[in-house]
């Protein structure tokens, strides 16, 4: 992968992109969501773990350094495993100075050692939201197909599997098994392959704008999680204020009433209008082309009521809306 790809996101904001998305629920299929940040909180765990190193070692690890940045990308995207990324960063940082002040104990020089550290603080430090839970599982049981879409590395991934979090999901796309990060453009492309859908039909749920973005353009409808209860408001926009069993087919239902009473409403028409022209074209006009147009109309009054009926329906609770905002 080319990392410097996903750079172009980091500040490209386009205007179309953000205000009021018109959601069609009854096009909705899949639900998508970001892990951390939306499903367990921050954790800054890798951030912990460098403070930890450079106490240990007495060294200075940049979080800001290009050079940590880079191999960070390359072992969330997969490249490198955590181990190299730790072994990289001894390289760089630790083992010039160990050349000039000697050796320092074993133990704080062994990859290993801290590579279990980094397990085991995130290990301890995560917790699935259980709010989030009771909606994955309430969409699951509302027809909709739900997916994880995760910026990780192995570290973290191995945590969250033996922990049971990715048995929630139906689909799991993580970067450092793909080789693709959010918000490359591709790995959305390469989701909704695996999915074997178009963007209309997905809702993509981060804590990030620039992961967004893409996700946007491709034609996704977007949510920005930035707490439960204003995700619950924002469901509530959706027109989703309650997520209810067989919601998805309840819709689906209701959509394809519209559609039948739209087709038989436009077929009434276009025959009224077929009579209509007959009977006022004609100077003797016959009894019998009277009757026709008159039950025409009759017929196609009945039809216009009934489509709009299903049409307040459609517009009122079959079509949501949710705002991005920069």
């Amino acid at each position: 992968m080319n990392l410097q790809k996903e750079e172009k996101y980091q500040d490209y904001f386009i205007s179309e992109v953000f205000g009021w998305q018109k959601v069609k629920l009854y096009k909705i299929k899949h639900w998508i969501f970001d892990f951390g940040g939306v499903m367990i909180n921050k954790t800054f765990v890798l951030e912990n773990l460098i403070d930890i190193i450079n106490h240990d070692l007495g060294i200075e690890t940049s979080r800001k350094d290009p050079f940590f940045k880079k191999h960070r990308r390359r072992a969330s995207a997969g490249i490198i495993s955590s181990r190299k990324f730790l072994k990289l960063l001894f390289e760089k940082y630790y083992n010039p100075d160990k050349e000039k002040k000697g050796a320092l104990p074993p133990k704080k020089a062994n990859v290993d050692y801290y590579l279990g550290i980094w397990f085991n603080i995130y290990n301890r430090v995560t917790n699935f939201s259980p709010a989030m839970e009771e909606i994955i599982e309430r969409l699951h049981k509302a027809g909709y197909t739900v997916s994880l879409m995760s910026n990780t590395v192995d570290v973290h991934a191995k945590s969250n599997e033996m922990k049971g979090f990715f048995d929630l999901f139906d689909h799991v796309f993580l970067s450092n098994e793909i080789g693709i990060r959010k918000p490359d453009l591709e790995k959305y492309k390469y989701v909704l392959n695996k999915l074997d859908t178009k963007p209309k039909k997905c809702i993509f749920v981060d804590d990030k704008l620039r992961n967004l973005i893409p996700a946007r353009e491709l034609g996704m409808v977007v949510i920005k999680f930035e707490s439960f209860e204003k995700f619950k408001n924002q469901l509530n926009e959706l027109g989703i204020d309650e997520i209810r069993e067989d919601m998805r087919k309840e819709i689906k239902k209701k959509y394809k009433k519209y559609k039948k009473y739209k087709k038989a409403y436009k077929k009434a028409k276009k025959e009224y209008k077929k009579a209509k022209k007959e009977f006022l074209k004609k100077k003797s006009k016959a009894e019998e082309r009277k009757q026709n147009y008159l039950e025409k109309k009759r017929k196609y009054y009945k039809k216009k009521l009934k489509y709009k009926k299903y049409k307040e329906i459609k517009e009122e609770e079959l079509i949501g809306k949710v705002k991005l905002e920069k």
